[in-house]
């Protein structure tokens, strides 16, 4: 069965954004800043970000003890032109760093955070859909020490 033009577009939208989480999980920013456009805009802490190379390196910056899972739900495309898509999504984000060397699984955790996000995609010359535009907008967000439960019970007796 073969998908129709909007259904083979909401795919091709979706998996690019669920690329660029898997891949900044998994520390691999090649194949994370292969979903971005060369000028995509993203706000990330307080700070604008634009382009590639900016997004790269406020992503590198994070703790090399860090283990961090970004969780995507309920996304929908809600506008599909030619070369252009916004979608929508809810994002969690599980962070855990104890200061040792990461090992799977982590002892547990709760959401560091809950984000609602608007994405703006854009199909590239190379026919291929990337992240063009991430507007945050937080919904929920927790103290760091939540991110530790096990660190935060022993700090507490």
């Amino acid at each position: 069965m073969l998908l129709s033009e909007t259904s083979a577009t909401v795919v091709a939208c979706q998996q690019a954004v669920l690329r660029f989480y898997y891949a900044l999980d998994r520390n691999n920013y090649p194949l994370a800043m292969e979903q971005v456009g060369p000028d995509c805009i993203w706000e990330r802490g307080g700070v604008l970000l634009q382009g590639r190379e900016q997004i790269e390196a406020s992503v590198r910056k994070k703790s090399p003890t860090q283990v961090a899972r970004h969780v995507v739900n309920n996304f929908a495309l809600l506008r599909q032109e030619a070369t252009g898509a916004t979608a929508v999504y809810c994002l969690v984000l599980h962070l855990y760093d104890d200061g040792s060397q990461p090992r799977l699984p982590v002892p547990g955790s709760t959401p560091f955070l809950m984000v609602d996000v608007t994405c703006e995609l854009k199909l590239e010359d190379d026919r291929v859909w990337r992240i063009q535009q991430l507007d945050v907008t937080h919904t929920f967000s927790y103290a760091r020490e939540v991110t530790t439960p096990l660190l935060a019970a022993s700090a507490r007796k």
